[in-house]
C-alpha cells in the first residue's frame, strides 16, 4: 500500500458504510487531493495550500502535505497530467479501501 494515504485507510476504517455513501467521500477526497496537487503545481506557497484547502483537519494536511511531496512538472500539459493522476490514486485508494 502506498504511504500517500495510508491515513486514509485509518479515518474511513472506523467510519460505517451507514454514515456515508462510499462514492460520494470518496469524490470528496479526490476533489481535496485534486486542489492540493493544483496548488503545488501552480507553485503556491504549502503554507498557503495548508491554510487555504481542506477543513483544517489532520487527514486534510496530509492529503495536502503529500501532494507537495510530488516534483514540480515543467510545462502545462504534465502539470495537467500530474493533478489527474494524483486525484486519480487518492480516489481509487479510497475506494479499495470500502468496498
Amino acid at each position: 500500500m502506498k504511504p500517500t494515504f495510508a491515513i486514509l485507510l485509518a479515518v474511513l476504517s472506523f467510519c460505517s458504510a451507514e454514515a456515508f455513501a462510499v462514492g460520494d467521500s470518496c469524490k470528496k477526497i479526490s476533489a481535496l487531493a485534486g486542489q492540493a496537487m493544483t496548488a503545488r503545481q501552480n507553485g503556491q506557497l504549502l503554507e498557503d495550500s495548508l491554510d487555504k484547502i481542506g477543513d483544517g483537519s489532520k487527514f486534510a494536511q496530509g492529503v495536502i502535505l503529500k501532494a507537495y511531496d510530488q516534483p514540480l512538472m515543467p510545462n502545462k500539459h504534465a502539470k495537467e497530467e500530474a493533478v489527474k493522476e494524483f486525484q486519480n490514486s487518492a480516489f481509487r485508494e479510497c475506494f479499495d479501501a470500502n468496498s
